[in-house]
């Protein structure tokens, strides 16, 4: 495989959407894991990602960063070649239940003012953008399993509608209902779907795609859109920075499904 990583980095931190600080943790992260596993970066396994994050006998908030970062890193390199395995995913993540500080959910009042967000939203792909913040927070979903979803996972049945979920990296999955609510949201966002073979076809491949018909990037871009919706709302631009989609999926969802 000929893909230079650093290029691939490049690229990733050139994402507008981060802050300067941001995109120098992610650079910093990234050479550190480039420099330790070196030639074999397209060859890593679970076992390299966990070996390397825990060094230096560091914090567990520290070892998640590392994952984090080097995890969006694997994700974009796949923008460029989808066979390109991503290692991260054989390593555990943060549960929702240990959300570190900085995540906080919204109380009972903040969700009901972020679904009357989500409803007045007006920036880009919009319908999109409204779709992915009802699966986050009305389907308590991870941002990496709203974006998992793929059209055949989403399943209509009669008057009900369900989606298989994965779990664990992909491996396993789950059958759940989906909330009246959030069907809607999905629907509304269909036919704005962007395609692009071979990414994505009418009626085919993940349900949430990029502005190129790619599937969406499951790290940076799910949290930056919830933050816009939020700071684009007179009543929530004050906690738009803290918003982040762990904490969303933690938050209790507004929703039964029927």
């Amino acid at each position: 495989m000929n893909l230079d990583p650093y290029e691939v980095l490049n690229d990733w931190v050139a994402c507008p959407s981060f802050t300067d600080r941001t995109r120098n943790n992610y650079r910093s992260e990234v050479k550190a894991w480039l420099a330790f596993i070196d030639e074999r970066v397209w060859q890593a396994q679970p076992l390299d990602i966990d070996t390397w994050a825990a060094r230096d006998g560091v914090k567990p908030r520290t070892r998640a960063r590392r994952v984090s970062s080097v995890h969006g890193f694997y994700n974009h390199a796949q923008i460029y070649d989808p066979f390109i395995d991503n290692p991260t995913r054989g390593v555990r993540r943060l549960a929702i239940t240990d959300l570190p500080p900085g995540k906080p959910t919204l109380s009972g009042s903040q969700t009901a003012l972020f679904l009357d967000a989500l409803d007045r939203y007006t920036g880009p792909l919009s319908q999109r953008t409204r779709a992915l913040g009802y699966l986050v927070l009305g389907m308590n979903l991870r941002a990496h399993q709203a974006v998992a979803l793929n059209l055949d996972h989403w399943l209509r049945e009669q008057h009900r509608t369900t989606a298989r979920i994965s779990f664990k990296g992909g491996h396993a999955k789950t059958v759940r209902a989906v909330p009246p609510a959030v069907s809607l949201a999905v629907d509304d966002y269909l036919p704005h779907r962007r395609t692009a073979a071979p990414h994505s076809r009418p009626g085919v491949g993940p349900l949430l795609t990029s502005n190129r018909g790619r599937r969406l990037d499951s790290y940076t871009t799910p949290t930056a859109l919830m933050r816009a919706v939020a700071a684009a709302h007179p009543l929530l631009i004050d906690i738009a920075p803290t918003i982040t989609c762990d904490g969303l999926a933690a938050t209790p969802s507004p929703f039964t499904a029927e």
